[in-house]
């Protein structure tokens, strides 16, 4: 049985309607009137009826709304405010929907990708175009981005980006600085890079540098070459010329790392990055509310101390070795080069070469950006001694007759009154200046090496190993300011490509 409506609930449907659309539904409710599928003529007028009143009544208060202005302005208005706050508050959902997209963009790109490495070096991180055709040619690694670069390191993203980042003030500072003094006086800075930089410089080495060959006149830092093999082609010679390079390692600048690296064929972010990784900024350390900082000073360079620094400059004066050499040649000299010393040599019948060569040399020199040191540029003739890094080769590859006497003076006073008060050169610690020194010898004179050797066991045997004080300089360190370049691969000496400085 159906519910009985209330007496309001019968009136507020009659309002709702009309009184004979309320009959006339009632009386199909209750049965008592029977519609068929078509309707009948008086249900059509009833409801017609009910749509004209209802529209009538909706008119009518419309009509009466508008005929009032303030409520009028006022309904307006609410509606706008409902309308612009359900717009605010769709307009706040969409921007924080925006925002942890973006953020969640920005997180994912930071772990693929590194976006910025500093002031005025991370403009070209989004290239990533290779050269392919060049690293297949010297067999060199490929990496399709910085990550690729990382994997291959065995280091995440964000390791390379500390090590590579380029900080004008910072509170860490990624290599150790200390001086040393140098035979011919004056002090050589050293900048050793910390372990961590030392393990990725090490790998950039051994899967990057060795890779690239080298030129004939190159001797320093290479395997099986040295200062003989460098003073070898000038022993007996009338002439000797040698010309040292003023400041070579920091005139190797980070762009012409960074150019070094993307001529090899690495892109733009690579070489980037790969450039950074390799050179350094002089340090102004200082002190502020007892926090250290570390202020660069002037542009980033080739560290002395930095295991590729050497190979890296080799691969830089790679043309203008081989541009030298030509004109060595044509002048009717020999030509090497040890790192920065560059010595020439050739007989008395073409002594009149001699300033045209040192002309035309330092013309190339200061092409490539390079200085020479004026104040070491000798002209030794055979009256006089003759030395090409440091050995001597008037006649025969030989040690500095009164530099070696000096030393078997030190070694009989040793021998005679101990390791105590002796001293040799300018070394901190006077076992590895006299192991150094005798080695040294036996590279250039086999013999005499030998017996400084025995000599030196005798002391031994005799007096012990002195006692070694600890000092403020890193361990391991030798007269030599940089480390000497490890293996070169064999497949490169062998199947050696010409010209490849012609990439340059």
């Amino acid at each position: 049985m159906s519910e009985q409506l209330s007496k309001q609930q019968i009136y507020d449907r009659i309002r709702a309607t009309s009184k004979d659309s309320y009959i006339l539904e009632e009386m199909q409710r209750l049965g008592f009137w029977q519609s068929g599928s078509e309707p009948t003529l008086s249900e059509i007028l009833i409801n017609q009826e009910v749509r004209i009143e209802k529209e009538l009544n909706e008119l009518l208060a419309q009509d009466r709304k508008f005929s009032n202005r303030e409520a009028m302005i006022l309904e307006m208005r609410k509606a706008r405010m409902k309308l612009a706050k359900e717009k605010r508050v769709e307009t706040k959902l969409n921007q924080e929907k925006k925002r942890i997209e973006k953020a969640e963009n920005w997180k994912l790109l930071q772990e693929q990708q590194i976006l910025y490495l500093g002031e005025s070096v991370s403009k070209g991180l989004n290239i990533k175009e290779t050269n392919s055709d060049i690293l297949q040619k010297y067999n060199l690694p490929v990496f399709e981005d910085a990550l690729a670069l990382a994997k291959s390191m065995q280091i995440d993203l964000k390791a390379l980006q500390y090590l590579a980042y380029n900080r004008k003030v910072s509170k860490i500072n990624h290599y150790h600085t200390f001086e040393l003094e140098k035979k011919s006086g004056g002090k050589r800075k050293i900048s050793a890079p910390k372990p961590k930089l030392k393990e990725i410089q090490n790998w950039i080495l051994e899967n990057i540098l060795h890779k690239i060959p080298f030129t004939d006149e190159a001797h320093g830092f290479i395997k099986e070459r040295s200062i003989v093999t460098n003073a070898k082609p000038h022993v007996n010679k009338d002439i000797v010329v040698n010309i040292d390079l003023k400041d070579f390692f920091p005139t190797v600048t980070y762009k012409r790392v960074k150019g070094l690296f993307h001529k090899i064929g690495y892109s733009e972010e690579l070489a980037t990055i790969l450039g950074l990784l390799c050179t350094y900024s002089e340090i102004n350390e200082t002190t502020l509310d007892g926090v250290t900082y570390y202020v660069q000073s002037g542009e980033r360079k080739l560290p002395q101390g930095s295991p590729a620094s050497p190979a890296i400059s080799n691969m830089i004066v790679y043309k203008m070795d081989k541009k030298i050499n030509g004109l060595a040649k044509k002048l009717n000299f020999s030509y090497t080069r040890y790192a920065d010393d560059m010595s020439f040599s050739t007989t008395e019948e073409n002594a009149q070469n001699v300033s045209k060569l040192l002309f035309y040399t330092k013309k190339i020199i200061e092409s490539e950006g390079f200085v020479i040191h004026p104040d070491k540029v000798h002209v030794m003739r055979k009256g006089m001694q003759q030395k090409v890094t440091g050995v001597v080769v008037n006649t025969k590859l030989n040690i500095d007759r009164i530099q070696l006497r000096k030393f078997r003076a030190v070694l009989h006073n040793i021998e005679k009154n101990g390791w105590k008060d002796q001293q040799w050169g300018k070394a901190i610690h006077l076992i590895n200046a006299v192991e150094g020194y005798i080695n040294y010898v036996f590279m250039v004179n086999p013999e005499k090496g030998i017996v400084l050797k025995e000599k030196l066991k005798t002391i031994i045997n005799k007096h012990g190993l002195p006692h070694i004080e600890k000092t403020n300089v890193p361990e391991k360190v030798t007269e030599i300011p940089v480390p000497v370049v490890a293996e070169i691969k064999e497949v490169l000496t062998e199947n050696k490509p010409e010209n490849w400085w012609n990439i340059f």
